[in-house]
């Protein structure tokens, strides 16, 4: 299975796996996302920005990420380690939890940033909330390190901000 930039044909399914998610996280007593955040606008911004890529089988997605260069403002404090080169940002990624525990996760993760890679970027950046150890520990595993932390309004608690340096060949 590989990756590919979803298209808007594909926009349903997008919107499942995330209302999928939810769900889940929710039954975890979860609320990185809720109502307000994600929500199908910034889905939709995504996939007409060509930013949103995703894993198929069949005809439906059942893993997604976005992939660009936008930082919060919350962002702007952080020491990150990249200070010269051209970060970009992974959001949203998003496995539908019937396909959860399968490497799902580490095959969008790597596929994503190899991309990265390929357009140019020197580093991946990403906040993770603090109660979602599974995510955190994926990322750990995979060469991230923790950077700091940062809060957003309506959290009850803050999220992890790590960041990868990418090698280039």
């Amino acid at each position: 299975m590989e990756m590919m930039k979803v298209e808007m044909r594909d926009f349903r399914s997008i919107l499942k796996i995330f209302r999928e998610v939810k769900m889940e996280l929710e039954k975890q007593n979860n609320d990185q996302w809720k109502w307000i955040y994600p929500n199908r606008f910034i889905y939709k911004a995504d996939v007409k920005n060509g930013t949103m890529y995703g894993i198929k089988e069949g005809n439906e997605y059942i893993a997604v990420v976005t992939l660009d260069n936008r930082q919060s403002n919350e962002h702007q404090s952080m020491k990150w380690r990249d200070h010269a080169g051209t970060p970009c940002c992974i959001h949203r990624l998003a496995v539908r939890p019937d396909r959860q525990g399968k490497g799902l996760g580490k095959q969008l993760l790597r596929s994503a940033e190899h991309l990265a890679k390929q357009q140019g970027y020197t580093s991946v950046r990403i906040d993770v909330y603090q109660s979602n150890a599974t995510a955190i520990s994926l990322y750990e595993k995979n060469g991230y390190l923790r950077i700091g932390e940062v809060r957003y309004p309506m959290r009850k608690l803050p999220y992890v901000t790590m960041e990868k340096q990418l090698l280039h060949d």
